[in-house]
């Protein structure tokens, strides 16, 4: 396992039930460019600072906690080592390592305060 793994981005997640709202805030209001629209996802980038981001995800309504929700976006150099180290460790994985079709590796983890941690990395 690479003990050489870094962390290059930390990005908020926050929830909203209208996303052309936040659309009009963090594009319209705060100047940020909008860097990724999946539709039930919106990511919002600095222009003087690309990696100073936000994702706003469409609130689901799903009967869920709120600890059940994804809390942080975090890009890891090598989402392998770090699934590997997950499931070594018996941390509580609560979405196996997966190729998502926007082009990242990804797994949530639960932290010890009951959030869950989106971990990934761009595919090249």
């Amino acid at each position: 396992m690479k003990e050489d793994n870094f962390i290059n981005r930390i990005v908020p997640n926050i929830y909203s039930d209208d996303l052309e709202q936040s659309r009009a805030f963090y594009h319209g209001f705060l100047n940020m460019d909008i860097v990724m629209d999946r539709g039930w996802v919106l990511t919002f980038a600095s222009r003087t600072n690309p990696t100073a981001q936000i994702n706003v995800l469409e609130n689901q309504k799903k009967e869920k906690l709120d600890n059940e929700r994804i809390f942080l976006s975090i890009e890891v150099s090598d989402v392998n080592s770090m699934y590997k180290k997950a499931t070594e460790q018996g941390l509580d994985v609560t979405y196996p390592i997966a190729n998502e079709p926007w082009g990242v590796r990804r797994f949530f983890v639960r932290d010890p305060n009951g959030a869950i941690i989106n971990l990934l990395s761009h595919n090249s």
